[in-house]
């Protein structure tokens, strides 16, 4: 299980950039950010779907936001990933056009869409974001892409710091 490997560290995590990304344990930080750890993967780009599939496999989604201080908290981390222009979020619209949903359920209230996004240019169905600004962008699937998992739960990270 990833999430607890022993070589995590949450303290020299922005001195480490070099995969594999630790991960981030989300009550590390000097604000209350709830019960979440998030894993960066960018030496694996994969598809949406696969990228999906492996933090499902290591009990967790693609990552998901629910409000600006959880969304500057990570901004400010991918913004030092070491390649790519977006990594995956856990968004899609595949089941109905428009209809935004989580890959965890949770519910799709807050966004931060990139200007005249989404557009479905030729039917862009997944969400990515930016590394330079954070904001939000409608990506085709197939693209291969780093990726961001969240695990919630008290005991997501229990080796982290």
């Amino acid at each position: 299980d990833r999430w607890n490997e022993p070589s995590t560290n949450c303290v020299s995590w922005s001195v480490s950039l070099h995969a594999p990304f630790p991960y981030i344990d989300s009550n590390s930080s000097t604000s209350d950010r709830g019960d979440s750890c998030y894993h960066f993967e960018t030496e694996q780009v994969k598809n949406w779907q696969d990228a999906e599939a492996d933090c499902v496999k290591e009990q967790g989604h693609l990552v998901s936001f629910h409000s600006e201080e959880e969304l500057s908290f990570l901004t400010g981390l991918i913004q030092q990933a070491p390649t790519g222009i977006s990594l995956w979020m856990g968004g899609h619209d595949s089941i109905t056009e428009g209809g935004w949903e989580w890959t965890d359920g949770s519910p799709f209230r807050y966004i931060r869409w990139n200007a005249g996004n989404p557009d479905d240019y030729f039917g862009e169905d997944c969400l990515s974001i930016l590394i330079n600004d954070g904001y939000w962008n409608d990506d085709n699937c197939q693209n291969k892409r780093g990726y961001i998992c969240k695990r919630r739960g008290e005991e997501c990270c229990l080796k982290c710091c």
